[in-house]
């Protein structure tokens, strides 16, 4: 009896993250193809948990999520996909208006 209540538990939960984890995958989408008030609500709404005391964190990571879509946009797709790697920008630069060019990939067909 208490295996079958575990189950139905761990199943109800797990499908309840899953629904949760795809409400925040369009809400990131929605936000990141809107403006700016856009994406601070998906935001705060997902990363914050609709909990964020200091705007100014907020206004931080919407910066910052803007600034990691324009260097992704930057990088070649298809180095992208072969190799999958993604050097992530810092939170905070010295210069945030500067756009970091990424680096070309050697590729390695080991494994492939």
């Amino acid at each position: 009896m208490m295996r079958t209540v575990n189950s139905y538990l761990l199943k109800k939960n797990m499908a309840l993250m899953t629904n949760n984890f795809y409400a925040a995958i369009l809400g990131y989408d929605e936000g990141i193809l809107s403006d700016d008030r856009g994406l601070a609500a998906a935001l705060w709404r997902t990363f914050f948990n609709q909990k964020c005391e200091d705007p100014r964190q907020l206004e931080l990571l919407v910066e910052y999520v803007r600034k990691q879509m324009q260097y992704l946009d930057s990088m070649n797709g298809e180095d992208l996909l072969l190799t999958g790697e993604v050097k992530w920008r810092p939170l905070v630069e010295k210069n945030p208006q500067s756009i970091l060019k990424p680096h070309t990939p050697t590729y390695n067909d080991e494994g492939l």
